[in-house]
């Protein structure tokens, strides 16, 4: 009996040494594990409010109508303007360009265009804006042949913004302010101003030789 407590005295450091270092291993491990649950937990909080802000930045982004140009728009019962800007050759004149969509059941028409200190002035006046139909201003696209519209007036330099007044027969007035562009880069096609007032329907030719009629007054 004695010996057996000897023994166990003798080996008693070894042992406990050994039972306390299984001990420590274990509860490092519990330890270890519950940090790891501790920072899992913590990224998880810190990620999903984040995620959370992502999804709404980028659901609040693809519901907003979104302009890909220097050009503004407007909704106005049922017509919608797109891209208005104008395009600058010089100070005090610019070509008008845009796109008005009427997205509803009843053709419409644009009456004037106007501005403090200027004027506008359309290839054909009114301009009709037919029901379900784009109508585009200024320059030629995709969409269709353009409608010239020129702007005359000193508030017309590349650089400032022009608030400009839509008057439309049905949908009443929308005022935009309209960036003034130069006619360089991108805009370097679009026809100056002048040249955007060309007619529409083309007049009787002249005759090249008076009449014979004419020939026979003027002898006698």
């Amino acid at each position: 009996m004695a010996g057996h407590l000897r023994a166990g005295r003798a080996g008693g450091p070894d042992t406990l040494s050994s039972a306390l270092s299984v001990l420590d291993r274990g509860r490092n491990a519990v330890l270890s594990s519950k940090v790891k649950r501790g920072l899992v937990a913590g990224l998880v909080a810190i990620s999903l409010p984040a995620l959370a802000a992502c999804a709404a930045s980028y659901g609040a982004e693809t519901q907003q109508p979104y302009t890909p140009s220097d050009g503004v728009w407007a909704n106005s019962d049922g017509l919608e303007l797109r891209n208005i800007l104008a395009v600058s050759p010089k100070d005090g004149s610019a070509t008008l360009i845009g796109t008005i969509l009427n997205g509803g059941s009843r053709d419409d028409r644009l009456v004037n265009v106007t501005f403090r200190g200027g004027r506008a002035a359309f290839g054909t006046s009114p301009i009709t804006l037919p029901a379900r139909e784009p109508r585009v201003l200024g320059v030629d696209s995709s969409l269709g042949r353009a409608v010239p519209v020129a702007l005359e007036g000193s508030p017309l330099k590349s650089g400032l913004v022009v608030p400009l007044t839509f008057e439309f027969e049905r949908a009443g007035s929308v005022t935009l302010d309209v960036l003034v562009v130069p006619d360089q880069g991108p805009y370097a096609t679009v026809p100056a101003p002048g040249a955007t007032l060309r007619p529409t329907v083309s007049a009787p030719p002249v005759p090249a030789t008076p009449s014979p009629k004419a020939e026979d007054h003027g002898g006698h």
